[in-house]
């Protein structure tokens, strides 16, 4: 069980938390869910992948897996797959490259509901040390990814920013974060 005592597993699952306990309001479940499966070998191969998000009409897939050896490696990717419907299969997950991916750590992508805003962290350069929230933009969701921008002082610091999720009206953006005053 060494994953669980990773550093990237504890601050996602203090996101989730997080998260859940921000939420507030009452939640209705009178459904059910179905048969969970697994995700084929297309997308659970090739390191350890980890989920992100994926887009609001589920037709894109976006997942972080290490490119420079091993599963705790510090050189993160991030990686999209695509299917033409909901009912097909996804694509192999094909690396997203310039200008999202540095050759740095790129993680825990987090798109806005209209899907033209992709929130991630990442240590590229020109942060403010540690690990910095950026956004990328496109203009419609067959545009490419702009390059992105950090989201500034106000959010990063020089400790580890990351696991961002921005809300559905895109006016609060949850992110965990190992700067001091927190739980660790």
């Amino acid at each position: 069980m060494k994953w669980l005592n990773s550093d990237k597993m504890k601050m996602v699952l203090v996101g989730i938390v997080a998260a859940l306990a921000l939420s507030g309001g009452n939640v209705k479940a009178d459904f059910t869910f179905g048969e969970r499966t697994a995700l084929d070998a297309t997308i659970n191969s090739g390191g350890d992948p980890w989920f992100d998000c994926i887009s609001n009409d589920g037709l894109e897939l976006y997942i972080e897996k290490p490119v420079g050896g091993g599963t705790m490696a510090m050189d993160w990717d991030l990686f999209v797959s695509t299917r033409p419907t909901i009912h097909d299969p996804w694509s192999a997950p094909v690396g997203m490259g310039s200008p999202i991916n540095t050759g740095d750590l790129e993680c825990f992508a987090c798109l806005s509901s209209d899907d033209l805003e992709l929130y991630f962290a990442s240590n590229r350069p020109n942060g403010f040390g540690g690990w910095d929230l950026w956004v990328s933009t496109r203009p419609t969701r067959f545009d490419s990814w702009q390059p992105p921008e950090n989201l500034g002082p106000t959010i990063n610091t020089s400790d580890r920013d990351n696991a961002p999720w921005i809300t559905p009206d895109g006016l609060e953006l949850y992110f965990t974060s190992d700067r001091p005053g927190g739980y660790g």
